[in-house]
């Protein structure tokens, strides 16, 4: 009797408030994102006289050419220095494709793979070491460090490897950061029965890393790599920074923004340059999002 009153009890007052905000916030950025894929369908003319509403006639008659239009007259201008000289060049979608895959699928990668490997042994290896590495991630997420680009940008260059895709993944080689933290806490969770056995077994310390642990991780460590995947494929400060010759989709697009190209100048021509940029992410998120939304389950051990 008392587990049916527990089944049907109704929603508390809070409950309800929290869902009615979060439904009005998914329902905001739905609209916006459907604003932005009508407004790549229009017209300019169209566009002016039909800013809100979707675009008019059937769906074959949209501007679906403008999708098009944007590889064949979206580039970004770069200089070079070859042989001493100054050369004027324009990287085009494709390349900046290139690079956008380079800078994302990398650094995400690495940016996922160092923390989780030093949350592993940090955890799992009791040294007195692991505790000052922790120390050293809270204080630098505590304590913000202003001012360090100057410097880092002229070490780069002095050390040749300002401007380079494979300079830049060495920049990315750190621990520092929360998802240090979301490994470590991870790995302290798994029972150290698994890694006792497999010693048992003969495995090394690599093979046990590797064979047992990081798939007991699996579902975190997709999950934040593609955190990451999308906060570099949406960042174009770096690339504006660092990779200046190498210019991604986000920084083309937030060229566009500033120094507006003549055939890219319109609302609808950047529009659909924003939404090339933005249709891989929902692809990744479409294909992994089981793997991503799933349940970690542990189970195997036995008294």
């Amino acid at each position: 009797m008392k587990s049916n009153v527990m089944k049907h009890r109704r929603p508390s007052p809070l409950t309800v408030t929290l869902g009615i905000l979060l439904a009005l916030y998914a329902l905001s950025m739905t609209v916006l994102l459907l604003w932005g894929v009508f407004t790549a369908l229009k017209t300019q003319e169209e566009f002016r006289q039909n800013v809100a509403l979707p675009p008019g006639g059937a769906p074959w008659d949209w501007a679906w050419g403008n999708f098009v239009r944007v590889f064949e007259n979206f580039y970004v201008p770069v200089t070079k220095i070859v042989n001493g000289t100054a050369v004027q060049q324009n990287i085009w979608v494709e390349e900046m494709l290139l690079n956008t895959l380079l800078y994302t699928v990398g650094g995400a990668f690495i940016q996922t793979a160092v923390p989780c490997a030093v949350a592993y042994v940090t955890s799992k290896f009791r040294f007195r070491f692991s505790a000052v590495v922790q120390g050293i991630v809270i204080v630098t997420m505590i304590i913000p460090i202003v001012g360090s680009q100057a410097s880092e940008l002229e070490l780069l260059m002095r050390i040749g490897i300002y401007d380079t895709i494979w300079g830049n993944w060495i920049q990315k080689f750190n621990f520092l950061g929360m998802y240090y933290l979301v490994f470590f806490a991870a790995f302290k969770l798994i029972p150290d029965d698994y890694a006792e056995a497999a010693y048992i077994d003969g495995a090394s310390e690599w093979r046990v890393m590797i064979s047992i642990m990081l798939p007991l991780v699996a579902t975190t460590f997709f999950t934040v790599m593609l955190l990451k995947f999308i906060d570099f494929w949406n960042d174009y400060q770096t690339p504006l920074l660092y990779l200046p010759t190498h210019p991604t989709l986000a920084y083309g697009v937030f060229r566009l923004s500033t120094e507006p190209i003549q055939e890219m100048s319109t609302v609808p021509m950047r529009m659909a340059a924003c939404i090339i940029m933005a249709v891989p992410v929902l692809a990744v998120f479409i294909v992994f999002r089981n793997k991503l939304m799933g349940n970690l389950s542990m189970g195997g051990i036995k008294e």
